[in-house]
């Protein structure tokens, strides 16, 4: 499954605006730099939810428990990956959602085709209660427990380990894949999507993310090798990128030490590599841009593009960004 972005309805006209201030004002503010395992409210003033346990494993991984009896006997794991769609190389466009479909065809302790049938087993539907989905900086892999006994929870965590650093992307089931990815290219070339893409490429004009849309690119999802998936796999599935949740009704305790007995051996494989550079945001005067396809309602948006601010989320910043 791929997630673009929060969008509003598809956009028959968009009209953008920039900024008109001095250069002091249009610098963005830098990024809050955050060592591996540490949570942001450790270098902020804002305090976070004493209801959540918060922890860090020794590789880098973060964590985040929180006990919830209702609905009682059930539970939601999330692991979240800080990679997408926008860390992908020219020649691997579209292959983040392609190695999220590999996830659930083979690793080193689950054969191809044997993931979705022990979920199943456990009484976990595809795609209702196991799920995930790429974005452009983000995937994420989520499963909703019918029940918290022992031989549930072990076992979702074990396929969530799999999928995290112990994927096999068998070259053989690389190929009996691309079809179903293609049929969701196919399927998301709709008359809104394509109003979305215009306008991405118009709002963000000379950046990178209009080129890195999850879906990728025909010729890569048809021809890519399964090397290439391998390659991004390794580069970006990294402990140090990653963050667990679970949320249910459960032992926090108890929790905790399957997290760290599941995670607590994941090594990255490859280098780290920097995240790849956005592209700057340019310097515009008012501009429009009328967008006709048929079958899309027609709408208006007025937009002023600026520099993010990236720095740490602190009680002075949200005042700031209030006023």
């Amino acid at each position: 499954m791929i997630r673009l972005l929060r969008a509003g309805p598809a956009l028959a006209a968009a009209f953008a605006l920039a900024f008109v201030q001095p250069a002091a004002a249009q610098a963005p503010a830098p990024a809050a730099t955050l060592a591996p395992g540490t949570w942001p409210q450790a270098v902020s003033d804002l305090k976070a939810d004493p209801a959540i346990r918060f922890g860090a494993l020794p590789n880098g991984m973060r964590y985040a428990i929180r006990k919830q009896t209702i609905p009682r006997g059930q539970a939601a794991f999330r692991l979240w990956i800080a990679a997408g769609s926008m860390m992908e190389r020219e020649d691997q466009a579209g292959l983040a959602h392609f190695l999220e479909h590999m996830a659930f065809n083979g690793s080193k302790a689950v054969k191809e085709g044997e993931m979705v049938k022990i979920l199943e087993r456990l009484g976990l539907a595809f795609g209702a209660d196991t799920n995930a989905s790429t974005g452009f900086s983000e995937t994420t892999y989520k499963l909703d427990l019918p029940r918290t006994d022992a031989e549930t929870v072990d076992t979702s965590l074990m396929l969530l380990r799999e999928a995290a650093f112990n994927l096999t992307i068998d070259p053989a089931a690389v190929d009996r894949e691309r079809g179903i990815v293609l049929s969701e290219e196919r399927a998301r070339d709709t008359p809104g999507y394509r109003v979305v893409i215009q306008r991405l490429n118009f709002l963000l004009k000379g950046q990178r993310l209009p080129t890195r849309l999850p879906i990728g690119k025909v010729e890569v999802l048809r021809n890519a090798p399964a090397r290439l998936i391998t390659d991004y796999y390794e580069h970006w599935y990294r402990p140090d990128r990653a963050v667990f949740v679970a949320v249910g009704d459960f032992d926090v305790d108890a929790m905790e030490a399957k997290i760290k007995a599941a995670f607590g051996d994941w090594r990255a494989r490859a280098p780290a590599l920097p995240d790849p550079a956005q592209g700057s945001i340019a310097q515009r005067t008012a501009a429009a841009r009328l967008v006709v396809d048929p079958g899309v309602t027609q709408s208006l948006q007025v937009a002023w593009v600026s520099p993010p601010d990236l720095s740490l989320d602190t009680t002075a910043k949200r005042r700031r960004d209030l006023i």
